[in-house]
């Protein structure tokens, strides 16, 4: 019996650890994601506008 205790304790740890380790990847993602996002909008800004003596070529 007790035995099987432990066993659920262990099992129940573990499953704590791998949520904390979701949850941390997912933020992580999320951030990643917002980054890439303002680096296109960023992109698409800087090539959407031109300065003097600049020529925009479309490819």
């Amino acid at each position: 019996m007790y035995w099987f205790l432990l066993f659920l304790a262990v099992v129940a740890v573990w499953l704590l650890v791998l949520a904390l380790l979701a949850l941390k990847l997912w933020g992580q993602g999320k951030a990643l994601t917002r980054e890439l996002v303002a680096a296109q909008s960023k992109l698409a800004t800087a090539q959407s506008t031109t300065g003097p003596g600049q020529t925009r070529e479309d490819g």
